[in-house]
């Protein structure tokens, strides 16, 4: 009896590695300064959350892998004991990825590498983050100057806000566009233009080849074009 739930466990055990070998999406990652918790694979849909795999963490061991089987590049996230503030978003595509972050800075020294359509998204973010951060001075300048009854500043600080608005909007819809035959694009028109006209999303929608048009988020941008126009 003894020997027969040894060959069970064993074969449970074999089927359960096997399976974690064999998905088309692999991530081998590494958290710098963990000593302990549970590390969570996530997949990131426009309504919800759903958790893939976890992988409990002891004894000070740093490294963690997942592996996966997925259709197309999605919206994925990394988590510690599930927690906002320890959360790597980041778009993951079949092939082989690393993420590597320390404990203290989870999410701001996250070094992502393996994903082309990632690698897009971080070259957009980061150019559009500037212009951002510009319109966070400008509402800083904006407040300071209606405190200090400053009025005839106030339309001149509001211009500069909206032309960076449609300067950030602009660079996307033309860098969607450029990039028209990865899925990246489509998520781009849909997750990083929230406010940009239907007609700026449709030049977008209507550049995508038809392989992306036929992705997750290439279909849900026609849903969203199909509601709106």
């Amino acid at each position: 009896m003894r020997n027969f739930l040894y060959l069970v466990i064993c074969a449970v055990l074999f089927v359960s590695c096997s399976k974690s070998k064999n998905g088309n999406f692999n991530i081998q990652g590494k958290i710098v300064g963990l000593k302990k918790g549970t590390i969570y694979l996530e997949k990131i849909d426009i309504d919800s959350t759903q958790v893939l795999d976890s992988v409990y963490i002891n004894n000070g061991v740093e490294t963690f892998s997942f592996s996966e089987n997925i259709k197309e590049a999605d919206l994925f996230a990394i988590s510690l004991d599930e927690s906002m503030t320890k959360k790597i978003l980041f778009f993951g595509e079949p092939g082989q990825m690393n993420i590597e972050t320390d404990l203290n800075k989870f999410i701001s020294n996250a070094k992502i590498t393996g994903s082309p359509q990632q690698d897009l998204l971080k070259e957009h973010d980061d150019y559009t983050k500037q212009i951002q951060y510009q319109n966070l001075d400008l509402i800083k300048d904006r407040f300071i100057a209606q405190k200090n009854g400053e009025l005839d500043k106030l339309e001149a600080l509001d211009n500069k806000y909206n032309n960076n608005l449609k300067r950030i909007y602009l660079f996307s819809a033309n860098y969607a566009i450029n990039h028209s035959s990865d899925i990246i694009a489509a998520y781009i028109a849909l997750a990083r233009m929230e406010n940009a006209t239907p007609k700026l999303k449709k030049q977008i929608y209507d550049a995508l080849t038809p392989e992306v048009k036929e992705s997750k988020y290439g279909l849900l941008l026609k849903k969203e074009l199909d509601a709106t126009l």
